[in-house]
């Protein structure tokens, strides 16, 4: 089939090899390669991506600019502001379509930083150059680290937050923007979850809603009651009157749609069955 043969000229270095081998590598003439060492005496053609070929113009655009910034310049509410109006809508869309991840770096930034779903996969699955993959897995799980639980956990915050900065660990529930993030989660607490500590869902609006099961049979009943006393009421008063969050009370009226308890009449408005 012939060999792969090295061509030097006073400016290039170049690969020649016969049509059939480039056909039985399916490699193709089109694509740009990248000639990586993997070791002595053994090399490894890698193609570049080219993630934004099929995309339409304001996806292309937004991948672009992700792939483009510093990572400061990625940092949620500071990336928005590079978006056009077109672009921030999609951007929203993307977030809960999982195509693009917010994570954290540490526990102790508050705020996320984004990444394209295929680069948060990547990461997990090779890590840092020298790196293991389990120190990669640990790693990606790190992002996460402000959601995961423990197991003698206090006191819950009933106060009002950010749906990104509630934890499991502080408040009793989390809310994961996509099914990257749910799926670490669901991995990391799959114990918690055999035994009924944990309960997890889907919602409607295409985010996944974690709670401790204490916390939320706490609460239960008390909201099912404010529901059937009336014909219609919204989450904002199911927590003042309960006296918790207004994102708790969100989630717990998701549990209770999930059991046929109640139903969402419209967009946080909820009825007794």
């Amino acid at each position: 089939m012939g060999a792969v043969k090295v061509s030097v000229t006073d400016r290039d270095f170049c690969l020649v090899m016969p049509k059939e081998l480039m056909a039985k590598l399916e490699l193709d003439p089109s694509a740009d390669y990248e000639l990586v060492k993997a070791r002595k005496g053994l090399w490894v053609l890698v193609a570049e991506e080219k993630p934004f070929a099929s995309q339409n113009p304001v996806d292309a655009g937004i991948y672009s600019k992700l792939q483009e910034k510093d990572l400061p310049d990625r940092v949620e509410k500071r990336f928005e502001k590079c978006l056009s109006r077109e672009e921030l809508k999609r951007f929203n869309e993307l977030l809960k379509e999982g195509k693009i991840i917010a994570f954290r770096l540490s526990p102790k930034y508050s705020r996320y930083v984004y990444k394209t779903r295929e680069e948060m996969e990547r990461n997990i699955k090779v890590g840092k150059k020298g790196k293991k993959r389990e120190d990669a897995m640990e790693n990606a799980e790190s992002t996460l680290q402000a959601a995961f639980v423990k197991k003698d956990s206090g006191q819950f915050n009933a106060t009002e937050k950010n749906p990104n900065e509630c934890s499991l660990e502080k408040d009793g529930f989390t809310v994961c923007s996509n099914a990257v993030e749910a799926k670490i989660l669901s991995e990391r607490l799959r114990q918690d979850i055999e035994e009924g500590k944990i309960r997890g869902l889907k919602g409607f609006d295409g985010f996944f809603y974690v709670v401790q099961d204490r916390l939320y049979q706490k609460h239960r009943q008390k909201v099912l009651s404010l529901v059937n006393a009336e014909k219609g009421i919204g989450s904002e008063k199911i927590a003042e009157k309960a006296g918790i969050g207004k994102l708790l009370a969100r989630i717990v009226c998701e549990f209770l749609k999930e059991e046929g308890e109640i139903i969402e009449k419209r967009k946080e408005q909820f009825q007794a069955v």
